[in-house]
């Protein structure tokens, strides 16, 4: 029975220095592009939301699970990988090694073959629960990114890089592997997102 996942990175949220890493808002055009994505949503027939519970997922998503009538249901191993600096040049150096070096972390941080054990995990469970519905599953863009790794080993750092605020990947699944759909893309959406490079963030 053939599955269809859509998973949807969020939308541009707005750091802060001054906030915990799981409760950063969206920013004010992360707003509107969370109002935007709901019309788009809308047609892929989603029966199902899970979300990471982190508020920038949560704000991202809510919008389209009101509209669509649908329960958001919440899953903490959707969570972001926190890679335990802030967002100073040692955060890209952090992040650059974690690609590079799938064992390496700052200590007492996850390392990225942790955080992929575990989202993997979690979007099995979810792929098994909801056999032959479509789900819609929101997260985050290194988790994602890990995600696609462990469907491609290729798909390393430049894929996850790739990603955009907010984005939708579609993968199928009939009972086997899960397929990314590498050339879907969600009609309407190339004029929504943002780069990540563009995110406002408050450092201090």
């Amino acid at each position: 029975m053939a599955t269809t996942l859509y998973l949807i990175r969020h939308a541009q949220s707005h750091p802060s220095a001054r906030i915990i890493h799981s409760e950063w808002p969206l920013s004010e055009l992360g707003r509107t592009q969370a109002t935007r994505l709901t019309h788009l949503l809308e047609p892929l027939g989603i029966e199902r939301i899970v979300s990471s519970p982190f508020t920038r997922c949560l704000e991202t998503i809510r919008p389209f699970a009101e509209k669509s009538g649908l329960e958001v249901v919440l899953c903490d191993d959707l969570r972001e990988r926190h890679l335990g600096v802030g967002f100073d040049d040692d955060f890209w150096a952090v992040w650059r090694r974690s690609w590079e070096d799938f064992d390496y972390a700052v200590p007492g941080h996850e390392t990225s073959r942790e955080a992929q054990r575990r989202f993997v995990a979690a979007i099995d469970r979810t792929l098994s629960e909801h056999e032959g519905q479509t789900i819609g599953v929101c997260a985050h863009g290194n988790v994602i990114g890990l995600f696609l790794n462990h469907l491609d080993a290729r798909n390393g750092r430049e894929t996850a890089e790739r990603l955009t605020n907010p984005d939708v990947l579609r993968f199928r699944t009939d009972g086997g592997s899960v397929v990314w759909d590498r050339s879907y893309r969600l009609p309407g959406f190339a004029d929504l997102v943002t780069d990540p490079a563009e995110t406002p963030i408050d450092d201090d």
